[in-house]
């Protein structure tokens, strides 16, 4: 793996950064490293500016905390067949993928795994939910669901706060179907944080540098950093809709009314990890599977279900998200961590802490470069999505997950909303973009938001 690892320890080497460039690109996650390289290839300066003192956004992985590399953010490489370099970078660097489609899910009920006729209802209650969410138009999952359905909180709780970060209250029927199909679903022994870090290097990134104000006012706009103003003709912005909603950043003129109310329509949501570190015990439990757990009917339900050993390493990796998730990362970490190990020892035995390492939980909710995992339009509200999407006078571009049609939430989503918003802004300045007219770039625009389909 000499060529991943390289990849990751290497420091970066950036292109020559020019004082006024033609864009100026904030956020150094996928899209933003997307967008710089469409940019480039357009043959536009570019400065991207980053305010974490790394690259990757909410791709992160570190060996700190258990010595192997640990995906703290988004672990799966998901995605399309075409417009995601991704798959063929990792190869290309020598980088370990591992095809999660054929995980399997190990369903316990107490201390035992369940029986035949429990997991014929964990199946059944699946089969019943997604047969009343699918297919609708834009309202709250919660209001489709059948009543006294058995393991209904297991799987409210996996396809709410575990997929979309929200619970079925807050989870919109139009962001459940417009999702599209993938090609592939692979995770990343490297870790998928390390290969974005890959794939920005060489790029003209400056970090530890956050936006504050976005004027737009005049011809081009003036970008105020924690290290001076950058003047550009362009302006994308890539942050999450939870940094918008901060107002962290200030916008002159003012946000338009309805580009406020649509950052406001699609809030984050939260999907948090409190990953547990073990001494080589597995408990009969194999790699890469997951692991659930009988909740009572209760929802949304106080649940943190497992993946056991990913890519090998001695870790089950828990998580938790929806509103429980907020509440246990507002709380100490070692409560946090706590309640995980109690959950995983109720089902393993108590013997299981005396196996128990150390455990961690991400930080995503409070961290004020986030302000969440990944956004979640309010049920009814599905179409903010769109206005979100909205450029403000061909100056100021928005790109990422929230506005990444049918991949939004993903890292692949991410990166194909980055390339194509580019992408427009070098057919705006004059290059080799994507279409001729304001009408036919909003019409591409909405086609991308719409119908990405998988090759």
């Amino acid at each position: 793996m000499a060529g991943a690892a390289s990849a990751a320890l290497l420091p970066m080497v950036a292109r020559a950064q020019p004082t006024n460039p033609d864009v100026v690109v904030i956020g150094a996650g996928a899209a933003g490293i997307a967008a710089a390289h469409r940019l480039i290839a357009g043959g536009k300066t570019v400065v991207v500016i980053e305010a974490a003192d790394r690259i990757g956004g909410r791709a992160y992985t570190e060996a700190d905390s258990f010595g192997v590399p640990f995906d703290q953010g988004c672990s799966w490489l998901q995605g399309p067949r075409s417009g995601v370099p991704q798959v063929g970078l990792a190869r290309e660097l020598g980088f370990t993928l591992i095809d999660h489609n054929g995980a399997d899910e190990v369903l316990y009920v107490g201390d035992r795994p369940a029986n035949s006729a429990e997991l014929s209802a964990y199946h059944r209650a699946y089969e019943q939910i997604e047969a009343r969410v699918y297919g609708i138009g834009d309202v709250s999952a919660a209001s489709r669901l059948p009543a006294d359905l058995p393991f209904s909180a297991e799987a409210q709780s996996w396809i709410g706060p575990m997929d979309f970060g929200v619970d079925f209250a807050d989870l919109s029927t139009g962001d459940m179907n417009s999702y599209g199909s993938y090609a592939y679903n692979y995770l990343v022994k490297e870790g998928l944080g390390t290969l974005v870090v890959a794939h920005g290097q060489g790029l003209p990134i400056r970090t530890g540098v956050a936006a504050t104000a976005i004027d737009w006012s005049g011809e081009g706009v003036r970008v105020d950093t924690t290290d001076g103003t950058i003047s550009a003709a362009v302006c994308i912005v890539t942050v999450s809709t939870g940094v918008l909603a901060s107002g962290a950043i200030k916008f002159t003129p003012a946000l338009p009314v309805e580009k406020a109310e649509a950052i406001a329509d699609v809030p984050m949501g939260l999907l948090a990890k409190i990953a547990l570190k073990f001494d080589g015990e597995r408990f009969g439990l194999r790699e890469n599977d997951f692991l659930t757990y009988a909740v009572p009917n209760d929802v949304p339900a106080e649940a943190c279900y497992f993946l056991t050993w990913p890519a090998g390493i001695d870790v089950a990796v828990g998580f938790v998200g929806g509103q429980f998730g907020w509440d246990l990362s507002r709380a100490d970490e070692a409560e946090a961590v706590d309640f995980a190990l109690g959950e995983f020892a109720n089902m393993m035995g108590s013997g299981a802490r005396t196996h128990f390492v150390k455990g961690i939980m991400t930080d995503w909710a409070i961290n004020p470069l986030t302000l969440g995992a990944y956004a979640a339009a309010k049920p009814g509200h599905f179409a903010s999505r769109k206005t979100l999407a909205e450029p403000l006078g061909d100056r100021v571009f928005f790109a990422g997950e929230a506005v990444a049609g049918r991949y939004k939430a993903l890292l692949s989503g991410a990166h194909l909303s980055g390339d194509f918003i580019a992408g427009e802004v070098v057919d705006v300045l004059g290059g080799p973009g994507l279409c001729g007219s304001c009408e036919a770039r909003a019409d591409q625009r909405e086609r991308m938001l719409e119908a990405q389909e998988d090759e």
